[in-house]
């Protein structure tokens, strides 16, 4: 070869057919490949176990903007480090740990009078 000459390198791997088919069974049609379902766990969804968990804090603090409130300022502590009061798994997002914290009787609230907004004296 020149040195001139540019030789151009390319690699096609192969996939091997044997290794992704089973082989044909004697009758001419293909095997299928069949896998064990797992029917007697439920399948249960993130979502539902946190509206699960939801309607059991809504049992505690039954006023829905106080306890996203709760749930919100106790999320943001969570995600600056706090410990969790409750036990957590590692599967378990900041929102879950705090409603069960209030489920628990972990957290509670307390309401504050308002003062008026001009200062004045009632």
């Amino acid at each position: 070869m020149p040195p001139t000459a540019k030789s151009k390198l390319s690699f096609r791997p192969t996939m091997l057919a044997s290794n992704l088919v089973p082989p044909v069974v004697s009758g001419g049609a293909p095997t299928l490949l069949q896998f064990p379902a797992e029917s007697t766990r439920p399948v249960r969804s993130l979502r539902n176990m946190t509206t699960q968990l939801l309607q059991e804090a809504a049992l505690v603090i039954p006023n829905q903007q106080l306890l996203i409130n709760v749930v919100s300022r106790r999320v943001r502590q969570l995600g600056l480090g706090h410990r969790p009061l409750v036990e957590a798994t590692p599967r378990s997002s900041l929102t879950d740990i705090a409603l069960r914290e209030i489920i628990a009787g972990k957290l509670t609230y307390e309401l504050t009078p308002e003062t008026p907004a001009d200062g004045a004296a009632s």
